[in-house]
């Protein structure tokens, strides 16, 4: 189960995370753009293959993932952003997408949602791995995790900017808000370059707005 598990993280960590969270620096780079993804989704099959990790068999959820926010309120966050844009890339792994640009075509915030075991936690250390320097093991002690009890159900988050003095190589933000087996994931390759503060007060408002999803 623990390994199970492990791989399980590992494999959204290389292909989820990073495409996800650094698409928008990408995505303003034509080719570069979809070498980079494609990067991402070969690193994923490689770890995959050397683990034995197998896709979840859980099922897809049902609704569009680009219905978890309204566009009123990603703008409220992510001035001037655009209509959310579905990606099907990650479905065969049980998990739906959405991504929404801003005004110059870079994605501002990405939401995924499946169903998977575990609790929101569980999910942003799993998913800060993508971040941290794997030859220091120690560095994911770095990354400052906040929990949210005013949602209506547990979640959990972290913002850090890129630091290679605490192990931290890129920046990165997600969000986790979980529901039982239900979870939806919130990240934005934008929030860490504001002040921490107001990143996170920003997954809160977005939050709230999208543990409706999970009632």
């Amino acid at each position: 189960m623990i390994v199970a598990r492990r791989n399980r993280l590992l494999l959204f960590a290389a292909a989820a995370l990073f495409a996800a969270c650094h698409v928008g620096q990408a995505a303003a780079q034509g080719t570069k753009g979809d070498a980079t993804l494609k990067s991402a989704t070969d690193t994923a099959k490689k770890i995959q293959e050397a683990t034995g990790a197998k896709a979840p068999t859980s099922k897809l959820p049902a609704g569009d993932p680009c219905t978890v926010l309204s566009l009123s309120d990603v703008q409220k966050v992510f001035s001037g952003a655009k209509g959310g844009e579905r990606s099907r890339r990650l479905e065969e792994y049980g998990s739906t997408e959405c991504a929404w640009k801003g005004a110059d075509g870079r994605v501002v915030l990405a939401v995924q949602e499946s169903y998977s075991s575990g609790t929101a936690k569980d999910d942003v250390q799993g998913m800060a791995m993508g971040f941290t320097d794997p030859l220091k093991p120690k560095s994911r002690n770095n990354v400052r995790y906040e929990s949210f009890a005013n949602m209506g159900s547990e979640a959990a988050a972290f913002v850090e900017q890129a630091d290679p003095n605490r192990g931290i190589l890129s920046d990165g933000a997600l969000l986790s808000i979980r529901r039982g087996e239900h979870a939806v994931w919130l990240m934005s390759s934008e929030l860490p370059r504001r002040e921490r503060p107001a990143a996170l007060k920003a997954f809160e408002d977005l939050g709230k707005a999208a543990a409706k999803r999970l009632q």
